[in-house]
């Protein structure tokens, strides 16, 4: 673990720096360490997951628009979706920069 201890925080801490791209690039330079690769492929997703929710909570919020009758209807949906979004990025942004630094500060 000592060894790849920085390389490991980085995967996480990338999401200051370079998001989703720096623990991709990690996770495949880094097939024959299994632990770094984990790690990374970890980190990746983690990245990814606020991307991927709201490309679908936009999808989910344009066809939802097309089938109301009614804009209120609407603008709650957008709301709720809003806030479920804002919910789960900052608790993968928090998560990243937590488990970033207790990689750099485990022995």
């Amino acid at each position: 673990m000592t060894q790849n201890r920085v390389i490991n925080a980085l995967s996480y801490l990338s999401i200051l720096f370079l998001p989703v791209l720096f623990p991709l690039i990690v996770w495949l330079l880094t097939s024959t360490n299994p632990e770094a690769h984990r790690v990374a492929g970890r980190a990746f997703w983690l990245h990814l997951l606020p991307t991927i929710l709201g490309i679908t909570l936009l999808v989910i919020l344009g066809v939802s628009g097309i089938y109301m009758d009614s804009i209120v209807n609407s603008g709650w949906l957008a709301v709720v979706l809003l806030a479920v979004f804002g919910v789960v990025a900052v608790a993968s942004y928090l998560w990243s920069i937590i488990r970033g630094i207790q990689y750099l500060i485990a022995d």
